[in-house]
């Protein structure tokens, strides 16, 4: 696959790793803003473009601002976060929820509307973010509610760190009700509470769905040092030996 480039750079990043390849271009950035999804048209290969940490000449279409890392035609982004003339900031996450955002030209991408979506059954599924970030949706208890339960690690896929049992986890438990392709909430001691509510030093995330992809972030206290909810996921494919939730 065309993506395996982005190894030998080593921009194939997981999804809740550093968005931030580029200082510029970070991805989707803050959920609550306005988003978009992209096509890519441009063929046979439409190359990601370094940002103005490379060169302050970057981005643009030569030889210097080009990295080894491409999509091609008919491959999906998020469209978000920082802008420059001419240019597009894109986020492209694999079917195994590895995630690279740079910058790609406008004239390469089509822009669509994200389409309706938001309702209890859109949510549900197992959704990975790379090898160490799962959020799992069900229907909750209640009618309209959603049962949402979290795990994240920071330093498994690193065997020294397991070695050394210093892998940090993290988690995320909630019932919430979606409005709309957003839903929001704290993890306070009494359970389950609104997103402003509870004390800064809660678990607070918001989840945001936008065409294929889960879109998470949170405040960073859901886990230990380094853990994060943050980033893109895909919807796991159905385990053909599971039993359906």
């Amino acid at each position: 696959m065309r993506l395996a480039l982005l190894a030998l750079a080593g921009s194939l990043a997981a999804g809740q790793a550093a968005l931030a390849q580029q200082r510029d271009c970070l991805g989707f950035g803050d959920l609550t803003a306005e988003l978009a999804i992209g096509t890519v048209t441009a063929g046979p290969r439409a190359y990601f473009l370094r940002g103005d940490r490379a060169s302050p000449d970057c981005p643009a279409e030569t030889p210097a601002c080009q990295e080894r890392a491409y999509l091609v035609p008919s491959d999906q982004v998020i469209l978000g976060g920082a802008s420059a003339p001419g240019f597009a900031c894109a986020l492209y996450v694999n079917p195994r929820g590895l995630a690279r955002a740079g910058w790609l030209p406008e004239a390469a991408v089509a822009r669509q509307p994200p389409g309706p979506a938001g309702v209890p059954e859109d949510w549900l599924g197992e959704w990975r973010g790379g090898p160490e970030h799962r959020i799992s949706i069900r229907r909750g208890p209640r009618p309209g509610t959603l049962r949402i339960e979290g795990e994240a690690t920071y330093g498994a896929q690193d065997p020294d760190r397991v070695r050394r049992g210093a892998v940090n986890m993290g988690e995320i438990a909630a019932e919430v009700g979606p409005k709309g392709p957003l839903l929001g909430f704290t993890m306070g001691m009494g359970g389950t509470q609104p997103y402003e509510a509870g004390e800064p030093t809660d678990c607070r995330a918001r989840l945001r769905l936008l065409g294929p992809w889960l879109l998470a972030e949170d405040n960073g206290a859901c886990g230990g040092m380094n853990v994060s909810f943050s980033g893109a996921y895909r919807r796991a494919p159905p385990n053909p030996g599971g039993k359906s939730r």
